[in-house]
């Protein structure tokens, strides 16, 4: 585990070699350059205009140098002093958006990635998808943690879910969708016991938490046994209802003899 990713350190370290390196050569700045690659991997567009605007104070600097160059004048100290500022900014900012930029290159091993406005930007997108779940995603992702959890009674808990999530929705798709709201949290569980297994480690904490969880999906599953039978109860009384209504529309029309 590194410190910004799943991935090792040593791994975290490579990608930011760049960054290092930009920090270390204070003559001539890269620091633009290192930003507009990191841009380009990670597909930010915030990141790649701050590297451009960074890139033409550079050059703004250098003429600058070029203009002053063979006298000591104000202008001359100022452009140092803007020298030293931007070279400080810069590689503070690839340091500050290194976790950032470190995680999207992660992310681009599982998926394919598509250019974001900002980092800030597309956590307030992907925080709005998270909080609208659907029949589909619901379902993907139980199915998902049934795969990967190695809890071979957590795997029944959640075939059994599953199957009565598809009963209810083949019957009623709005009663399904008020379902998610009531029982969505049962994914959050498993995401919590999914990830105290991925560690790795049989200590009493982690044992104790895993106990908790496990007991929990077992609840939720009772009741999530519970609410379906009764949800599917009432339907059929309603159905008989209507049936009776019908019948007796049928009678009083003399469509049907008593």
């Amino acid at each position: 585990m590194g410190f910004a990713t799943k991935k090792s350190k040593r791994w975290e370290f490579g990608q930011l070699k760049w960054t290092f390196f930009s920090i270390l050569l204070f003559i001539p700045p890269i620091h633009p350059l290192v930003m507009m690659s990191q841009a380009s991997k990670s597909k930010v567009r915030s990141w790649y205009i701050l590297a451009w605007i960074m890139l033409f104070i550079q050059f703004g600097l250098f003429y600058s140098f070029y203009y002053f160059a063979g006298a000591m004048s104000s202008g001359m100290l100022a452009t140092v002093c803007g020298y030293i500022a931007s070279y400080i900014a810069g590689n503070g900012l690839l340091l500050s958006q290194s976790k950032d930029y470190l995680q999207r290159l992660e992310l681009s091993e599982v998926r394919q990635l598509t250019w974001v406005n900002s980092i800030s930007h597309q956590r307030q997108l992907e925080l709005a998808m998270a909080e609208i779940e659907t029949p589909q995603s619901f379902v993907t992702k139980l199915m998902f943690y049934k795969k990967s959890i190695q809890n071979r009674n957590l795997q029944t808990h959640i075939e059994k879910i599953v199957r009565l999530f598809h009963l209810l929705e083949q019957r009623d798709l709005q009663e399904a969708e008020k379902f998610l709201v009531r029982h969505g949290t049962v994914v959050n569980v498993l995401r919590e016991y999914y990830d105290l297994e991925q560690t790795r480690l049989n200590n009493a904490i982690t044992l104790e938490s895993k106990n908790k969880l496990e007991a929990v999906l077992v609840q939720a599953s009772s009741a999530i046994e519970l609410d379906v039978t009764n949800l599917i109860k009432y339907r059929l009384l309603d159905v008989s209802a209507e049936s009776d209504v019908y019948l007796q529309t049928l009678k009083n029309k003399k469509l049907l003899n008593d």
